[in-house]
């Protein structure tokens, strides 16, 4: 008995020097282990009973989230503010923006999120760390093992309880890998799928917003919108920042000063608006300083966040290019990308036979007059890439044609939110989605 209570002491012992008081987490050495992967996650969430599950009193209970300027979570929040004023109420958040629920290991917990529009009308996006993570407090003697949490539900414009634009039960959540293995902060993004309601998708009801990336850090007029939680806020009204952002360090982060609290993580960062109700998101809020001026921090959109569109759309696109496969045998016709930006890189990639001459051809209406842009011949592989810059926003056709086959491909040019920083490099860099709404 003595021997077997001296190894349960050594145990315990080294139980409580892996434990960080000051955060309450597991902290190994394998973290920095891992090699970091690429690419997107995703993985379907149980969605029966979470609308049920979300009584008013676990909505007001729920924990915010937030994690510090290093990524660690913020894990003694402030106690709750009383009721907002008045004044503070009067603020409406655009119909695309909500606050966003969830449960982490039997314990619930409140960020913010925004609507994307996207071809299937159903995503929202918010902060990786909304999304997947480890329990907190980690079990004592167990693996403190990440996982996807659960319950998910957004609702737009949450005020005082109430859901004016309804209630969103999420489906499917999609994080990046880098995420997953290492908690990244630079992928500190995430969308999540939402089930329609009463017969309609989230876009058709709120608008979606477009995503802008490649952007700088330094960026002018910028708004942020959440739903901070700790004092000296309660969660129940939205909050607004405004003004130009800069570089937070080194590392791409951009940061701008905003008193914002935990619940805020996941708001969306506008460098545009369309209208009262959806913009271009450029970036989410992902962490915040402790100390200092206040400041919200957040990694701008880069390419990356295309795999998590990709992602949200991958058997849509399976669908489509099986059935041009089939019924285009002889020539095919590819745009990469088909939504692109006013003045930036379009590539239009047709394989047919080798040493074929090729023609591409344009128009901008359905039934409009087919325009000649240019003459190419394939190689021995059989395929010709044309490069084009569209400078004419809108929908237009492409075509190529050969003297026995033709193949047209259509392709949408958006007017993208121009950069603060203006110069060549920076305006073929960026680009976007469009709203809708």
């Amino acid at each position: 008995m003595r021997w077997w209570a001296a190894a349960l002491g050594c145990v315990l012992a080294i139980g409580l020097v892996l434990v960080t008081p000051a955060e309450g987490r597991v902290r190994t050495d394998a973290r920095a282990a891992v090699v970091p992967a690429t690419g997107a996650v995703a993985r379907v969430l149980d969605a029966t009973g979470v609308e049920d599950y979300w009584t008013e009193d676990r909505m007001d209970s729920a924990v915010p989230l937030g994690l510090d300027e290093n990524g660690e979570v913020i894990t003694s929040p402030q106690p709750a503010a009383p009721r907002s004023s008045p004044r503070a109420a009067a603020l409406t958040a655009p119909r695309s923006v909500g606050r966003l629920f969830f449960t982490n290991a039997r314990k619930d917990y409140a960020c913010s999120a925004a609507a994307v529009n996207t071809a299937e009308k159903n995503v929202i996006i918010t902060a990786a760390h909304c999304v997947h993570g480890k329990p907190d407090p980690c079990p004592l003697l167990q693996p403190c093992v990440a996982a996807y949490f659960t319950n998910f539900l957004f609702v737009p414009r949450f005020a005082n309880g109430s859901a004016p634009d309804g209630r969103w039960v999420g489906t499917r959540a999609i994080t990046h890998q880098q995420w997953i293995a290492n908690e990244d902060t630079e992928f500190d993004q995430a969308l999540i799928e939402v089930a329609p309601r009463n017969g309609r998708n989230l876009v058709r009801v709120v608008g979606g917003n477009g995503l802008a990336w490649n952007y700088p850090v330094r960026q002018e007029d910028i708004r942020v919108w959440g739903w901070p939680a700790q004092a000296p806020y309660d969660g129940e009204t939205v909050r607004r920042c405004t003004g130009n952002t800069s570089a937070f360090d080194g590392s791409g982060d951009a940061k701008i000063a905003c008193p914002m609290t935990g619940g805020a993580s996941g708001g969306p960062w506008f460098i545009s608006m369309v209208n009262s109700d959806v913009g271009h998101i450029w970036a989410v809020t992902s962490r915040r300083t402790l100390d200092g001026p206040a400041n919200v921090i957040a990694h701008p959109l880069g390419n990356s966040i295309r795999t998590l569109l990709d992602n949200a759309r991958a058997n849509r696109a399976v669908a489509r290019t099986t059935t041009r496969a089939l019924s285009r045998a002889r020539i095919t016709l590819r745009a990469v990308p088909q939504h692109v930006g006013r003045g930036q890189l379009l590539r239009l990639r047709s394989r047919t036979s080798a040493n074929t001459r090729v023609v591409l051809e344009v128009r901008f209406t359905s039934g409009g007059v087919w325009h000649r842009v240019t003459v190419r011949r394939t190689g021995s592989d059989g395929i010709v890439e044309i490069k084009q810059r569209p400078a004419r926003v809108g929908l237009r056709w492409y075509r190529v044609r050969t003297a026995t086959a033709l193949e047209t491909v259509r392709v949408r040019v958006h007017p993208c939110p121009l950069p603060a920083e203006r110069t060549a490099a920076v305006l073929d860099a960026t680009a976007c989605t469009q709203p809708a709404g």
